[in-house]
């Protein structure tokens, strides 16, 4: 042992004897693991779910919280990458669809809807898009966001590939349990076998009122 590393365990221990109390290390606080079930809308907040493009797990759910909503909602297609024919007609016939190849172009689309106050639910997909795209966006615009999303009472739910918003009510962590042998599994018990971790956030209300967001 060279003379550094003597002393370096010398005065931990040293530290250890004068403050046994502040050298104990604690426990790391673990995530709600919660079932993909309990991933829901929230009126009048924004939640963000994260699934990685190159994960299963994400659409399922996403076709899931269309098929509960059962009044006007708005989907914006950040990528253009939606294949109708997997959304149930009883959906389509109920739905707006808005498709968009660009992250801006998108965040653009969101803004609109959430001012035109005749949907319930906004949700948009943004799991194609590149990471990197989403973290130079501003946080004011999320933040604007969240503030159209409380004003209007619309339930906004964005589908991104990694944890990019500041502002989330609530933020779930995808977590699929899927196999190729799941290939024949049909879509509903396929969502059962997707978990998720919770994150709290803070998009808490505002009295603010929120300007056009600049993209």
């Amino acid at each position: 042992m060279n003379t550094s590393t003597s002393k370096l365990s010398h005065l931990r221990s040293l530290l250890q004897s004068r403050f046994p109390t502040a050298m104990i290390t604690a426990p790391a606080r673990a995530d709600a693991e919660v079932h993909s079930a309990d991933v829901t809308l929230l009126p009048g907040r924004l939640i963000e779910v994260v699934s990685p493009a190159n994960r299963p797990g994400g659409g399922l759910i996403l076709r899931r919280l269309m098929r509960s909503i059962s009044t006007p909602l708005a989907f914006i297609d950040g990528c253009d990458s939606l294949d109708p024919a997997s959304i149930d007609k009883a959906v389509r016939q109920r739905l707006l669809w808005v498709r968009c190849h660009q992250v801006r172009e998108a965040i653009r689309a969101a803004d609109l809807l959430l001012r035109d106050g005749n949907l319930s639910a906004l949700l948009l997909d943004l799991r194609q898009a590149p990471t990197k795209d989403l973290l130079h966006l501003p946080s004011s615009i999320w933040h604007r966001l969240r503030m159209l999303a409380e004003r209007t009472n619309v339930s906004l739910a964005v589908f991104s590939p990694g944890p990019v918003i500041p502002c989330v009510a609530k933020r779930w962590l995808l977590r699929p349990n899927l196999h190729l042998a799941d290939l024949e599994t049909s879509a509903q018990d396929l969502c059962l076998r997707v978990n998720a971790q919770l994150q709290r956030g803070r998009g808490l209300p505002s009295a603010q009122s929120p300007a056009l967001v600049s993209v």
